[in-house]
């Protein structure tokens, strides 16, 4: 018993890393994307997925999974070192400890 309770604890564990999986064909994701345009001359691109609780920031090309967060207004999401604040055609983009983006939507 004590040797199978540090693997099903591990395997407990490694779940909440796991990425949100794909859903299967024929069921709905309810995905939006939405393409930006920023002040400092950057484009990006926001992939909602409401019903998984997701948005995927992607800059540069590199996509950043972000976890949907209760907000008073708009839409917020993270996953710590970067977060999106969302309202209207605006989005505010936050990382680590760089200048904040600020981008409309095209």
């Amino acid at each position: 018993m004590r040797r199978a309770l540090p693997a099903a604890l591990v395997a407990a564990l490694s779940l909440g890393c796991a990425t949100p999986q794909p859903a299967a064909q024929g069921e709905p994701t309810g995905e939006r994307r939405v393409r930006y345009a920023c002040d400092n001359g950057e484009e990006l691109e926001m992939r909602y997925f409401p019903l998984q609780g997701v948005g995927v920031l992607v800059r540069n090309g590199v996509p950043v999974e972000l976890q949907q967060q209760p907000a008073a207004s708009g839409a917020r999401y993270t996953n710590g070192p970067t977060t999106v604040h969302g309202k209207g055609d605006e989005l505010l983009v936050l990382i680590g400890r760089m200048a904040p983006i600020t981008c409309r939507a095209r």
